[in-house]
């Protein structure tokens, strides 16, 4: 049931650690692009996955 929170909840993720990352000046590194970009694809993947499976949630 609380699965379908799941792609919400990372998102919101994405922005906090954005946030922190914007302050600390860290986003040019090249780790904190591939962590943001690979939680985007797993967020999509995600939700894909939850459309197909549950389709009453979608």
């Amino acid at each position: 049931m609380y699965a379908i929170y799941g792609p919400y909840v990372l998102l919101a993720a994405i922005v906090v650690a954005s946030i922190i990352a914007v302050n600390r000046d860290l986003v040019s590194t090249i780790q904190f692009r591939i962590m943001i970009i690979g939680a985007g694809v797993l967020a999509l993947i995600w939700t894909v996955i939850l459309g197909v499976f549950w389709p009453e949630h979608g």
